[in-house]
């Protein structure tokens, strides 16, 4: 996967962050602000050429983001850890696939799944 590529795929998350807010209710405003947050500085890192410290705060929000699975549910919010664990470990090993399964299935548990590409 290209930078390019796999930046795209972070900002097109932050994009559509805030409709968490919607499916999960005013109470998670706070915590989806805070995931936002960290997306945000995380952006900010990887464009500064720190790796490393963007993949830190990728983990904390995507953390934050797999706790509000909990409000669903115990094996959702299990779920939901695991999913975002393979997503950073996926953007970490510059993983395509892993990246971009990953940010389906959290969309799709978001009620917001990916479009199909055309091709």
């Amino acid at each position: 996967m290209s930078r390019d590529e796999r930046l795209w795929a972070i900002e097109r998350f932050v994009g559509g962050i805030d409709e968490l807010k919607t499916v999960l209710g005013p109470e998670a405003a706070p915590s989806v602000e805070r995931a936002k947050h960290e997306l945000v500085a995380a952006m900010a890192a990887r464009d500064r050429g720190e790796g490393a410290e963007a993949l830190t705060f990728l983990a904390r929000a995507m953390g934050e983001l797999a706790a509000l699975g909990d409000r669903l549910g115990a094996a959702e919010g299990a779920m939901m850890r695991a999913v975002t664990a393979e997503l950073v470990k996926g953007l970490a090993a510059d993983d395509r696939d892993a990246v971009e399964r990953n940010l389906a299935l959290i969309q799709s548990q978001a009620g917001t799944p990916k479009k199909p590409e055309r091709g």
